[in-house]
Formats: structure tokens, C-alpha cells, sequence
């Protein structure tokens, strides 16, 4: 598979190897089924042409949460998150907070999917 990344996904000198394109709801599934509970990915919205998604493996299974871009070209994650730049500052933050999503509140992003390079 091969993709370039979205201009804002570059984050100076970081690796976003957690953002895997056009990958399906279901595909995302399949990739964190035997994953830890915290394991996440990046991935392009099935529903909206230009928004994002995470996926994350809950111990009740799987979560998929959007990022949506505010007026002022801020991205939050779900409903209640604060404002980042960038989704990869989103991610970063919520590696050493819990997330502010129902159902989340627990978790954090702990274990990136990375995507597999041949």
C-alpha cells in the first residue's frame, strides 16, 4: 500500500506510522483485534471525505471516534476534547491523558498500530 500523508500530519521530524490512509472501519477492526486494550490507529473517515477517525481497542471491544476540524482550522477529538493544531498534537496529548470520550474515560492512546512497511 502506498500513500502520502496529509499536509497536516507532518509534525516536525515525528513519525505518524499510526496513520493508515484509506483504511475501512472494518479493516481497522481486524488490525487491532490482537492488540492490547489502549492500541490505536489513524485512519480516513468512510463517512466524511475529508475528517479522520481513531479506532481503539477497549477491553468491550472496539471504539471509533472522529476528529472534526472547528471553524478556525483546530482539530478536536470526538465532542468534548481541547483544541489541537494538528492530529498529530491530539494523539500526542492523549498518550499521557485520558481521553474525554464516554465510554473512554479510562484509557489513553498507549499502543500505536503502526503501519507495516515492506
Amino acid at each position: 500500500m502506498s500513500f502520502s500523508f496529509p499536509p497536516f500530519m507532518s509534525l516536525c521530524c515525528v513519525s505518524v506510522r499510526w496513520y493508515h490512509g484509506a483504511l475501512s472501519r472494518s479493516e481497522a477492526e481486524s488490525l487491532l483485534t490482537l492488540c492490547k486494550e489502549c492500541s490505536y490507529l489513524v485512519r480516513n473517515s468512510q463517512t466524511s471525505l475529508n475528517d479522520y477517525s481513531l479506532s481503539l481497542r477497549s477491553c468491550q471491544g472496539f471504539m471509533h471516534i472522529k476528529f472534526s476540524q472547528c471553524k478556525d482550522g483546530k482539530y478536536v477529538l470526538g465532542q468534548n476534547s481541547l483544541p489541537f493544531n494538528t492530529i498529530p498534537e491530539v494523539i500526542h496529548f492523549y498518550t499521557t491523558h485520558k481521553l474525554p470520550i464516554r465510554g473512554a474515560e479510562h484509557l489513553s492512546l498507549l499502543f500505536p498500530v503502526l503501519v507495516q512497511t515492506l
